[in-house]
């Protein structure tokens, strides 16, 4: 499968179990990448924005409550272009389970939260920079 990459479940399970972030894929120019995330009952969602980056979400096991939109509170630039801050106000939510897909266009406050469930989901981004 020249050019392509395949990840089994099994590899994808002994990937989440080793940590909360595992990049699975950078395309060339650091146009496009993939990660898998594991979230545990994290007691501090993030909530967040790229300006540039789309995020296409691919739950592979459990839940989450998945907010998008509204306005970042307490908003703060760790890098350019990229936003972050501990809520979202006036977010839309939505339950994000296993076989789910969830494409958030750049521009689009979100915020995944796994305060009462463990979720594993593959994470593909992309940017128009």
């Amino acid at each position: 499968m020249s050019g392509a990459l395949y990840f089994t479940a099994a590899e994808l399970r002994r990937l989440a179990a080793e940590g909360p972030e595992a990049r699975l894929f950078r395309g060339s120019a650091g146009r496009s990448w993939a990660n898998l995330v594991v979230k545990d009952r994290d007691p501090r969602p993030v909530a967040e924005l790229h300006e540039r980056e789309t995020d296409v979400y691919a739950v592979l096991e459990g839940e989450a409550i998945l907010r998008t939109g509204g306005t970042i509170a307490d908003a703060s630039s760790p890098t350019p272009g990229q936003w972050r801050g501990s809520s979202l106000d006036g977010a839309v939510e939505r339950t994000l389970a296993a076989g789910d897909v969830a494409v958030i266009p750049a521009g689009t406050p979100h915020l995944v939260d796994a305060r009462v469930s463990r979720i594993v989901y593959l994470v593909v981004k992309e940017t128009d920079a």
